[in-house]
Protein backbone atom coordinates (compact mmCIF):
# COMPACT_ATOMS: atom_id res chain seq x y z
CA UNK A 1 0.00 0.00 0.00
CA UNK A 2 1.03 3.62 -0.53
CA UNK A 3 2.93 5.55 2.47
CA UNK A 4 2.44 8.90 0.11
CA UNK A 5 -0.70 10.99 1.47
CA UNK A 6 -3.12 12.39 -0.59
CA UNK A 7 -2.79 16.54 0.21
CA UNK A 8 -6.58 16.63 0.51
CA UNK A 9 -7.47 12.54 0.91
CA UNK A 10 -11.06 11.03 0.74
CA UNK A 11 -12.50 7.70 1.17
CA UNK A 12 -12.55 5.87 -1.72
CA UNK A 13 -15.48 6.92 -4.05
CA UNK A 14 -16.43 2.89 -4.29
CA UNK A 15 -16.18 2.39 -0.46
CA UNK A 16 -19.48 3.07 1.82
CA UNK A 17 -19.04 3.89 5.19
CA UNK A 18 -21.44 1.39 6.98
CA UNK A 19 -22.36 2.05 10.83
CA UNK A 20 -23.55 -0.84 12.48
CA UNK A 21 -26.05 -1.20 15.47
CA UNK A 22 -23.34 -1.30 17.97
CA UNK A 23 -21.53 1.97 16.73
CA UNK A 24 -18.77 -0.18 14.83
CA UNK A 25 -17.98 1.25 11.30
CA UNK A 26 -16.61 -1.06 8.22
CA UNK A 27 -15.60 0.98 5.12
CA UNK A 28 -15.94 -1.15 2.07
CA UNK A 29 -18.14 -3.78 1.39
CA UNK A 30 -16.24 -6.61 -0.15
CA UNK A 31 -14.46 -8.83 2.53
CA UNK A 32 -10.62 -8.60 0.62
CA UNK A 33 -10.86 -4.81 0.61
CA UNK A 34 -12.83 -3.53 3.46
CA UNK A 35 -11.64 -2.53 6.87
CA UNK A 36 -13.84 -2.88 10.06
CA UNK A 37 -13.41 -0.18 12.86
CA UNK A 38 -14.73 -1.75 16.24
CA UNK A 39 -15.39 0.57 19.08
CA UNK A 40 -14.43 3.66 17.33
CA UNK A 41 -13.62 6.56 19.42
CA UNK A 42 -15.85 9.64 19.50
CA UNK A 43 -13.99 11.58 16.99
CA UNK A 44 -13.30 8.82 14.33
CA UNK A 45 -16.66 9.70 12.29
CA UNK A 46 -15.89 12.94 12.18
CA UNK A 47 -12.29 12.48 10.44
CA UNK A 48 -14.42 10.19 8.00
CA UNK A 49 -16.68 12.75 7.52
CA UNK A 50 -14.07 15.27 6.54
CA UNK A 51 -12.32 12.43 4.38
CA UNK A 52 -14.31 14.25 1.25
CA UNK A 53 -11.62 15.42 -1.29
CA UNK A 54 -12.06 18.67 -0.03
CA UNK A 55 -10.16 19.22 3.35
CA UNK A 56 -6.06 18.94 3.75
CA UNK A 57 -4.70 16.90 6.29
CA UNK A 58 -3.59 19.81 8.95
CA UNK A 59 -7.10 21.24 8.28
CA UNK A 60 -8.72 18.17 9.40
CA UNK A 61 -6.70 17.82 12.16
CA UNK A 62 -7.66 21.26 13.28
CA UNK A 63 -11.55 21.38 12.59
CA UNK A 64 -11.67 17.91 14.67
CA UNK A 65 -9.68 19.24 17.26
CA UNK A 66 -12.29 22.47 17.56
CA UNK A 67 -14.64 19.15 18.21
CA UNK A 68 -12.75 17.01 20.56
CA UNK A 69 -10.06 18.91 22.00
CA UNK A 70 -8.67 16.23 24.39
CA UNK A 71 -7.45 13.90 21.10
CA UNK A 72 -3.74 14.61 20.16
CA UNK A 73 -3.38 15.59 16.37
CA UNK A 74 -0.52 12.95 16.11
CA UNK A 75 -3.01 10.33 17.29
CA UNK A 76 -6.08 11.79 14.22
CA UNK A 77 -2.69 12.04 11.64
CA UNK A 78 -2.05 8.30 12.77
CA UNK A 79 -5.22 7.34 12.24
CA UNK A 80 -5.68 8.63 8.58
CA UNK A 81 -2.27 7.28 7.93
CA UNK A 82 -3.46 4.34 8.66
CA UNK A 83 -6.29 4.68 6.27
CA UNK A 84 -3.89 4.97 3.38
CA UNK A 85 -1.81 2.24 4.45
CA UNK A 86 -5.13 0.37 4.12
CA UNK A 87 -5.16 1.50 0.63
CA UNK A 88 -8.62 2.79 1.45
CA UNK A 89 -7.64 6.69 0.61
CA UNK A 90 -7.30 8.13 -2.65
CA UNK A 91 -6.49 11.98 -3.70
CA UNK A 92 -9.53 13.97 -3.66
CA UNK A 93 -7.16 16.61 -5.98
CA UNK A 94 -6.25 14.25 -8.73
CA UNK A 95 -7.11 15.81 -12.02
CA UNK A 96 -6.27 13.70 -15.36
CA UNK A 97 -4.01 15.22 -17.59
CA UNK A 98 -5.57 12.83 -20.58
CA UNK A 99 -8.80 12.35 -19.72
CA UNK A 100 -11.75 14.88 -20.79
CA UNK A 101 -14.90 15.80 -18.62
CA UNK A 102 -16.86 14.07 -20.76
CA UNK A 103 -15.35 10.98 -20.36
CA UNK A 104 -15.06 11.07 -16.59
CA UNK A 105 -18.86 11.14 -16.46
CA UNK A 106 -19.13 8.43 -19.26
CA UNK A 107 -16.38 6.21 -17.17
CA UNK A 108 -17.26 7.05 -13.75
CA UNK A 109 -19.08 3.60 -12.55
CA UNK A 110 -16.33 2.16 -14.54
CA UNK A 111 -13.37 4.03 -12.74
CA UNK A 112 -15.11 3.36 -9.41
CA UNK A 113 -14.55 -0.74 -10.22
CA UNK A 114 -11.03 0.28 -10.40
CA UNK A 115 -11.01 1.90 -7.52
CA UNK A 116 -12.41 -1.29 -5.64
CA UNK A 117 -10.12 -3.62 -6.75
CA UNK A 118 -6.68 -0.87 -7.19
CA UNK A 119 -3.78 -3.28 -7.10
CA UNK A 120 -1.41 -0.32 -7.82
CA UNK A 121 -2.66 1.74 -5.29
CA UNK A 122 -3.08 5.24 -7.56
CA UNK A 123 -6.17 7.22 -8.46
CA UNK A 124 -8.32 4.83 -9.97
CA UNK A 125 -8.74 7.69 -12.74
CA UNK A 126 -4.87 6.26 -14.18
CA UNK A 127 -6.49 2.85 -15.01
CA UNK A 128 -9.00 4.64 -17.40
CA UNK A 129 -5.90 6.36 -18.46
CA UNK A 130 -3.87 3.38 -19.28
CA UNK A 131 -7.02 1.91 -21.18
CA UNK A 132 -7.35 5.15 -23.07
CA UNK A 133 -3.60 4.75 -24.41
CA UNK A 134 -4.28 1.09 -25.43
CA UNK A 135 -4.64 -0.22 -28.93
CA UNK A 136 -5.81 -3.30 -29.50
CA UNK A 137 -6.20 -5.79 -32.84
CA UNK A 138 -9.25 -8.12 -33.21
CA UNK A 139 -8.95 -10.30 -35.86
CA UNK A 140 -11.81 -11.52 -37.34
CA UNK A 141 -15.02 -9.53 -36.76
CA UNK A 142 -17.85 -12.44 -36.84
CA UNK A 143 -19.86 -13.20 -33.76
CA UNK A 144 -16.83 -12.93 -31.32
CA UNK A 145 -15.40 -10.54 -33.13
CA UNK A 146 -18.39 -7.89 -32.98
CA UNK A 147 -19.13 -8.87 -29.05
CA UNK A 148 -15.61 -8.24 -28.20
CA UNK A 149 -15.24 -5.07 -30.03
CA UNK A 150 -18.33 -3.86 -28.58
CA UNK A 151 -17.17 -4.61 -24.71
CA UNK A 152 -13.87 -2.83 -24.84
CA UNK A 153 -15.40 0.25 -27.27
CA UNK A 154 -18.07 0.39 -24.25
CA UNK A 155 -15.29 0.40 -21.66
CA UNK A 156 -13.31 3.55 -23.41
CA UNK A 157 -10.32 1.46 -25.29
CA UNK A 158 -8.09 4.37 -26.90
CA UNK A 159 -7.89 2.22 -30.41
CA UNK A 160 -9.54 -0.94 -32.40
CA UNK A 161 -7.61 -2.15 -35.45
CA UNK A 162 -10.26 -4.54 -36.63
CA UNK A 163 -9.58 -6.93 -39.50
CA UNK A 164 -12.20 -9.09 -41.80
CA UNK A 165 -12.64 -9.12 -44.96
CA UNK A 166 -16.43 -10.65 -45.33
CA UNK A 167 -19.16 -8.98 -45.79
CA UNK A 168 -22.68 -8.98 -43.88
CA UNK A 169 -25.42 -11.08 -44.47
CA UNK A 170 -29.23 -12.01 -43.15
CA UNK A 171 -27.42 -14.93 -41.18
CA UNK A 172 -25.41 -12.92 -39.24
CA UNK A 173 -27.76 -10.32 -37.80
CA UNK A 174 -28.87 -12.98 -34.78
CA UNK A 175 -25.15 -12.91 -33.23
CA UNK A 176 -23.23 -10.74 -34.98
CA UNK A 177 -24.24 -7.28 -32.69
CA UNK A 178 -22.25 -4.73 -34.32
CA UNK A 179 -24.62 -5.08 -37.76
CA UNK A 180 -28.21 -4.20 -38.61
CA UNK A 181 -30.43 -4.98 -41.75
CA UNK A 182 -29.44 -1.66 -42.94
CA UNK A 183 -25.36 -3.22 -43.26
CA UNK A 184 -26.48 -6.41 -45.04
CA UNK A 185 -24.08 -6.50 -48.24
CA UNK A 186 -21.54 -4.23 -46.70
CA UNK A 187 -18.21 -4.50 -45.26
CA UNK A 188 -17.63 -6.40 -42.65
CA UNK A 189 -14.94 -3.58 -40.77
CA UNK A 190 -16.81 -0.30 -42.44
CA UNK A 191 -20.25 -1.52 -40.53
CA UNK A 192 -18.43 -2.26 -37.69
CA UNK A 193 -16.67 1.19 -37.33
CA UNK A 194 -19.85 2.80 -37.91
CA UNK A 195 -21.59 0.86 -35.31
CA UNK A 196 -18.74 1.26 -32.76
CA UNK A 197 -18.74 5.44 -33.43
CA UNK A 198 -22.62 5.35 -32.92
CA UNK A 199 -21.81 3.50 -29.38
CA UNK A 200 -18.45 5.77 -28.57
CA UNK A 201 -17.35 8.22 -30.81
CA UNK A 202 -14.32 8.79 -29.28
CA UNK A 203 -12.89 5.10 -29.61
CA UNK A 204 -10.37 5.36 -32.83
CA UNK A 205 -11.31 2.60 -35.40
CA UNK A 206 -8.70 1.67 -38.09
CA UNK A 207 -10.46 -1.45 -40.72
CA UNK A 208 -8.70 -3.39 -42.72
CA UNK A 209 -10.92 -4.75 -45.39
CA UNK A 210 -8.96 -8.06 -45.98
CA UNK A 211 -9.05 -11.98 -44.92
CA UNK A 212 -6.19 -12.46 -42.68
CA UNK A 213 -3.63 -14.58 -44.18
CA UNK A 214 -0.33 -15.66 -43.05
CA UNK A 215 1.83 -13.28 -45.16
CA UNK A 216 4.48 -12.30 -42.44
CA UNK A 217 4.83 -7.89 -43.59
CA UNK A 218 0.75 -7.94 -43.69
CA UNK A 219 0.39 -9.11 -40.29
CA UNK A 220 3.34 -6.75 -38.87
CA UNK A 221 1.63 -3.73 -39.94
CA UNK A 222 -1.74 -5.44 -38.48
CA UNK A 223 0.16 -5.85 -34.98
CA UNK A 224 2.31 -3.03 -34.99
CA UNK A 225 1.39 -0.30 -32.58
CA UNK A 226 -0.69 -2.96 -30.94
CA UNK A 227 -0.80 -3.72 -27.33
CA UNK A 228 -3.22 -6.37 -27.43
CA UNK A 229 -4.18 -9.33 -30.28
CA UNK A 230 -7.47 -10.75 -29.38
CA UNK A 231 -7.65 -14.15 -32.29
CA UNK A 232 -11.26 -13.75 -32.69
CA UNK A 233 -12.07 -17.04 -35.19
CA UNK A 234 -11.92 -20.54 -34.14
CA UNK A 235 -8.28 -21.39 -32.86
CA UNK A 236 -8.57 -23.30 -29.75
CA UNK A 237 -5.33 -23.53 -29.09
CA UNK A 238 -4.14 -26.52 -30.94
CA UNK A 239 -0.47 -26.26 -32.67
CA UNK A 240 -0.67 -26.64 -36.74
CA UNK A 241 2.16 -25.68 -38.77
CA UNK A 242 1.49 -24.10 -41.78
CA UNK A 243 -1.52 -21.72 -40.24
CA UNK A 244 -2.30 -18.66 -39.87
CA UNK A 245 -2.69 -18.96 -36.58
CA UNK A 246 0.97 -19.92 -36.48
CA UNK A 247 2.20 -17.06 -38.27
CA UNK A 248 -0.08 -14.84 -35.69
CA UNK A 249 1.14 -16.23 -33.06
CA UNK A 250 4.94 -16.40 -34.41
CA UNK A 251 5.19 -12.46 -34.83
CA UNK A 252 3.23 -11.64 -31.59
CA UNK A 253 5.79 -13.17 -29.81
CA UNK A 254 8.39 -12.12 -31.78
CA UNK A 255 7.48 -8.25 -31.16
CA UNK A 256 6.05 -9.28 -27.74
CA UNK A 257 2.65 -8.33 -27.95
CA UNK A 258 0.13 -10.27 -25.49
CA UNK A 259 -2.33 -12.67 -27.32
CA UNK A 260 -5.56 -13.87 -26.12
CA UNK A 261 -7.89 -16.40 -27.70
CA UNK A 262 -11.22 -17.49 -27.21
CA UNK A 263 -14.07 -19.97 -28.47
CA UNK A 264 -16.81 -21.96 -27.93
CA UNK A 265 -20.62 -22.78 -28.84
CA UNK A 266 -24.04 -22.55 -27.29
CA UNK A 267 -23.36 -25.61 -25.06
CA UNK A 268 -20.08 -24.27 -23.99
CA UNK A 269 -17.63 -21.72 -24.15
CA UNK A 270 -14.34 -20.52 -23.31
CA UNK A 271 -11.94 -17.68 -23.41
CA UNK A 272 -8.32 -17.52 -23.01
CA UNK A 273 -5.53 -18.66 -22.50
CA UNK A 274 -3.18 -15.41 -22.63
CA UNK A 275 0.08 -15.31 -24.29
CA UNK A 276 2.01 -12.88 -22.15
CA UNK A 277 4.90 -13.01 -25.04
CA UNK A 278 7.24 -10.49 -22.41
CA UNK A 279 10.18 -13.46 -22.76
CA UNK A 280 10.28 -13.44 -26.37
CA UNK A 281 9.30 -17.32 -26.00
CA UNK A 282 6.50 -18.46 -28.55
CA UNK A 283 4.48 -20.74 -25.88
CA UNK A 284 2.46 -21.57 -28.76
CA UNK A 285 4.71 -23.62 -30.63
CA UNK A 286 6.88 -24.97 -27.98
CA UNK A 287 7.52 -28.38 -28.13
CA UNK A 288 6.83 -28.78 -24.73
CA UNK A 289 3.79 -27.18 -24.77
CA UNK A 290 2.86 -29.20 -27.48
CA UNK A 291 3.57 -32.41 -26.16
CA UNK A 292 1.38 -31.93 -23.37
CA UNK A 293 -1.27 -32.56 -25.57
CA UNK A 294 -3.97 -30.81 -22.82
CA UNK A 295 -6.05 -29.97 -25.72
CA UNK A 296 -7.11 -33.33 -26.89
CA UNK A 297 -9.54 -35.43 -24.34
CA UNK A 298 -7.89 -37.64 -22.01
CA UNK A 299 -9.91 -40.43 -24.14
CA UNK A 300 -8.76 -41.76 -27.20
CA UNK A 301 -11.83 -42.66 -28.55
CA UNK A 302 -12.64 -39.22 -27.86
CA UNK A 303 -9.24 -37.54 -29.15
CA UNK A 304 -9.10 -39.31 -32.14
CA UNK A 305 -12.53 -37.88 -33.50
CA UNK A 306 -10.94 -33.87 -31.87
CA UNK A 307 -7.85 -34.41 -33.62
CA UNK A 308 -9.86 -35.75 -37.10
CA UNK A 309 -11.87 -32.46 -36.52
CA UNK A 310 -9.03 -30.19 -36.74
CA UNK A 311 -7.62 -31.70 -40.03
CA UNK A 312 -11.04 -30.83 -41.62
CA UNK A 313 -11.42 -34.71 -42.21
CA UNK A 314 -15.09 -34.72 -42.43
CA UNK A 315 -17.55 -36.86 -44.64
CA UNK A 316 -20.56 -34.62 -45.30
CA UNK A 317 -20.95 -34.83 -48.77
CA UNK A 318 -22.82 -32.32 -50.78
CA UNK A 319 -24.26 -31.21 -47.08
CA UNK A 320 -22.99 -27.44 -46.00
CA UNK A 321 -22.78 -27.52 -42.30
CA UNK A 322 -22.01 -23.88 -40.54
CA UNK A 323 -21.21 -23.24 -37.31
CA UNK A 324 -23.92 -23.35 -35.00
CA UNK A 325 -24.23 -19.97 -32.29
CA UNK A 326 -26.06 -17.84 -30.78
CA UNK A 327 -26.13 -14.25 -29.07
CA UNK A 328 -26.32 -15.28 -25.50
CA UNK A 329 -22.99 -17.69 -25.49
CA UNK A 330 -21.38 -14.72 -27.43
CA UNK A 331 -22.03 -12.35 -24.92
CA UNK A 332 -21.15 -14.00 -21.95
CA UNK A 333 -17.84 -15.25 -23.23
CA UNK A 334 -17.26 -12.12 -24.64
CA UNK A 335 -17.83 -10.41 -21.24
CA UNK A 336 -14.98 -12.62 -20.01
CA UNK A 337 -12.70 -11.89 -22.81
CA UNK A 338 -13.16 -8.22 -22.22
CA UNK A 339 -12.74 -8.51 -18.25
CA UNK A 340 -9.29 -10.06 -18.74
CA UNK A 341 -8.08 -7.64 -21.69
CA UNK A 342 -9.12 -4.50 -19.18
CA UNK A 343 -7.34 -6.26 -16.10
CA UNK A 344 -3.90 -7.12 -18.46
CA UNK A 345 -3.76 -3.42 -20.35
CA UNK A 346 -4.62 -1.75 -16.64
CA UNK A 347 -3.09 -4.02 -14.09
CA UNK A 348 -5.49 -2.74 -12.01
CA UNK A 349 -6.63 -6.84 -10.85
CA UNK A 350 -4.80 -9.97 -11.30
CA UNK A 351 -5.85 -11.17 -15.21
CA UNK A 352 -6.77 -14.96 -14.32
CA UNK A 353 -6.81 -16.27 -17.78
CA UNK A 354 -2.47 -15.76 -18.15
CA UNK A 355 -1.65 -19.51 -19.29
CA UNK A 356 -4.81 -20.57 -18.42
CA UNK A 357 -8.29 -21.47 -20.85
CA UNK A 358 -11.58 -21.25 -18.74
CA UNK A 359 -14.50 -23.32 -19.43
CA UNK A 360 -18.01 -22.97 -18.89
CA UNK A 361 -21.24 -25.08 -19.72
CA UNK A 362 -24.13 -23.76 -20.71
CA UNK A 363 -26.04 -26.61 -20.23
CA UNK A 364 -25.71 -26.83 -16.11
CA UNK A 365 -23.64 -24.01 -15.59
CA UNK A 366 -20.71 -26.34 -14.25
CA UNK A 367 -16.73 -24.83 -14.77
CA UNK A 368 -13.25 -26.10 -14.91
CA UNK A 369 -9.70 -24.50 -15.91
CA UNK A 370 -6.93 -25.88 -17.40
CA UNK A 371 -3.46 -24.75 -17.12
CA UNK A 372 -1.57 -24.97 -20.01
CA UNK A 373 1.54 -22.95 -19.48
Amino acid sequence: MSDILPVKPIVKRSHNIIVAENGDICIGELPESAKVIRNPDRWVPQVLEKLDGEHTVPRIVKEVKLLHDSVAAEKIEEFIGALNGFGLLEPGEYQSPTLTSEELERYNRQILQFGLKDRKTVPPAQYQEALKRSTILILGMGGWGTWCALNLALSGVGKLKIVDGDVVELSNLNRQVLYSDEDIGAKKVFAAKKAIARVNGSVKVEAYDEFVASEKERLEEYIDGANFIILAWASLGYYRKGTNEEAVHAIASAKKVPLMELGGDPIEISAGPIYPNQDGLNLYADRDFKRANRFYSEKESVAMFQKARMRNSFLNGRREVNAWQSSPSLSIMSGIVADQVIKYLTGYDRPELVGTRFFMSLNDFSTRKTRLF
